[in-house]
């Protein structure tokens, strides 16, 4: 799996489909922490998304065109080895327009059938991560690196020009000599340094960078964040000591354990915020915890950001009716909203989270043990509201 670049989105966006023929897009959830995905089932719920469009299209000839689309769609997932927790396709065969990519993470299992591609789940998704810029550095060479979601990628490098030359000479002149040489090499080490700064400036733009991680020797890293403009400096989070010809693997595991410390500390700070927000505005709710208080909020709708904890499972009750979720069945087995009967699963809380990225709200997965042991004491999840 490779990063995705910021510019895909522009590109699909502007994917106009001919009168006559539409775009397909599905989505793929293939976590097999969900027992609906194991043993291949997630095949089974992109045939049943398929056949539900094909039923919305009333038109014949578009109909026509839906089925050769989704007949590439079925041969996709058939032939598909899972690289990622989810993944999507677009296609559109009679324009020649087919995309495919996987997703390291999750995202709900879903079908459109319109005149672009549907790109709303794969943009939020995307966003949910932040993206790091690693600027590997030396004296005479920077290399600039993207990472999000436990990919990494090099984007850019910049050598220094023209390398500065020292003539040994002896006596005096030798030392007149030295000393003119480390001025010059002061100098344009500077200037290197500068245009360094001015590649990351770019960078940020580009690649739409959250957070910049300075990566070699000590002192120059210190030079460089000195000499990066303020708005640039300004996301440095920690600097590495790696050399310059690290490969971007090694980068990557020597980035890791700054940026979950970071995260840990984001998260239980998220958690305190949720739990304190929840507490003082109980009356006129601004945020809710606990399993039953946060399936009322997701069934009304009012969530716009789910914040629970990773791979935690828990048991209930939802309606294939009207879409209710619960903790737990009345005594008849029967939905309170519609009174159709209530079908159980074990794990409540993806189907919420499935619900909340759906209305176009965030997830939030915490992360550490302190986080995780505030929230779990909380209820094991909670939500801020709109």
């Amino acid at each position: 799996m490779k990063i995705i670049d910021p510019s895909l989105f522009e590109n699909l966006s502007q994917r106009r489909a001919p009168e006559d023929s539409w775009i397909l897009s599905v989505y793929v959830n293939l976590d097999p922490a969900l027992r609906g995905n194991r043993r291949g089932g997630y095949k089974l719920v992109v045939e049943r998304l398929l056949k539900d469009l094909e039923n919305q299209i009333d038109d014949e000839a578009k109909r026509e065109h839906f089925r050769e689309d989704a007949e590439w769609v079925r041969r996709q997932v058939n032939l598909h080895i899972p690289g990622g927790k989810s993944f999507v396709l677009f296609c559109d065969v009679s324009d020649g327009f087919t995309f495919v990519e996987d997703l390291p993470v999750r995202v709900a299992s879903g079908a459109w059938y319109g005149k672009t591609p549907y790109v709303r789940p794969l943009l939020e998704a995307w966003r949910e991560y932040e993206r790091y810029g690693v600027v590997l550095v030396d004296r005479e060479k920077a290399r600039l690196l993207v990472l999000s979601v436990g990919q990494v990628e090099e984007v850019d490098e910049a050598f220094q020009t023209p390398a500065v030359k020292h003539r040994r000479t002896s006596g005096s002149d030798h030392m007149r000599s030295q000393m003119v040489f480390q001025r010059r090499a002061a100098t344009w080490s500077n200037w290197f340094l500068k245009e360094v700064g001015d590649k990351v400036h770019d960078m940020l733009a580009v690649h739409d960078i959250d957070r910049i991680l300075l990566a070699g020797p000590e002192e120059i890293t210190a030079e460089l964040e000195r000499l990066l403009p303020k708005a640039v400096a300004s996301r440095v989070v920690g600097r590495l000591r790696l050399p310059i010809s690290a490969k971007p693997d090694e980068v990557l595991e020597a980035a890791l354990p700054v940026i979950q410390e970071l995260e840990e500390q984001e998260s239980l700070l998220l958690v305190e915020d949720l739990v304190t927000v929840a507490r003082k505005t109980e009356n006129a709710p601004k945020a809710v915890t606990g399993l039953n208080s946060t399936l009322n909020a997701v069934n009304q709708g009012r969530v716009f950001q789910l914040v629970i904890l990773p791979e935690h499972r828990m048991p209930g009750f939802h309606c294939p009716g009207c879409g209710v979720l619960l903790d737990h069945a009345p005594p008849e087995g029967a939905c309170p909203y519609c009174s159709k009967p209530l079908e159980p699963t074990d794990d409540i809380i993806w189907l919420a989270s499935e619900r909340v990225l759906s209305m176009g709200g965030k997830v939030e997965e915490v992360r550490g043990e302190e986080a995780r042991a505030a929230l779990q004491s909380a209820g094991g999840i909670g939500a801020y509201l709109r």
